[in-house]
């Protein structure tokens, strides 16, 4: 459990180069995967290729043989432990993901702020016991529509992406191209006008 980091996502999703940008920045020896097509499967075999050396655990909530029928030799090739839950009723998805969050340190979360489904709980779950997560934003940003917001519009983005721990390497391009070419500030100068005194970089105001 020490080192564990569980990965949650959408069946869904428009861009794996984002998936695989948010596994890159991922450094563990363990990882624990939820079987499931989409991100989950498509996850463990990229960190299967891309950091062989690691354990990969993958938790299905029955059997591997009763997963979706595309999933099971990618599971089989790339992990290195299956844990079958062995739970057939309607609730078996929620037990398998509170399963992973209560035995990781970790939770990566792939989501697009849906606000309901399986990832969505999955992460207020792991909220709900002061688990350790963040979240590696799935929705698709056109750059010019981005800029174009107001500044009332962007700071509304803006806490709410710091607030729901967002990972701020996965956006933090955006919003200083925003603050420099849209606000035209400094990043320092915008930490200091949101009133956050003795803040001067964008990490440490996330980490606040």
């Amino acid at each position: 459990m020490e080192d564990i980091t569980a990965i949650s996502g959408l069946r869904d999703y428009p861009d794996r180069s984002s998936l695989f940008r948010g596994l890159d920045n991922l450094h563990s020896n363990k990882y624990m995967f939820g079987g499931a097509r989409g991100v989950d499967t498509d996850a463990l075999e990229y960190i299967g290729r891309t950091q062989p050396w690691s354990q990969r655990i993958v938790v299905v909530p029955n059997r591997l043989v009763d997963q979706p029928r595309l999933t099971i030799p990618i599971t089989r090739k790339y992990s290195t432990k299956i844990i079958e839950l062995k739970n057939t009723g309607i609730s078996r998805y929620q037990i398998r993901n509170r399963y992973m969050v209560d035995n990781s340190a970790h939770l990566r979360a792939f989501y697009d702020f849906r606000g309901s489904g399986g990832t969505y709980n999955t992460i207020q779950y792991a909220k709900s016991i002061g688990k350790s997560y963040d979240i590696w934003p799935m929705n698709e940003y056109d750059q010019d529509k981005f800029m174009k917001q107001t500044p009332k519009q962007f700071n509304a983005w803006f806490d709410k992406m710091r607030t729901s721990k967002v990972n701020l390497s996965s956006i933090k391009l955006l919003i200083i191209a925003f603050i420099t070419k849209v606000l035209d500030m400094t990043v320092r100068a915008f930490i200091q006008a949101a009133g956050y005194i003795g803040t001067t970089t964008l990490e440490q105001l996330w980490n606040r």
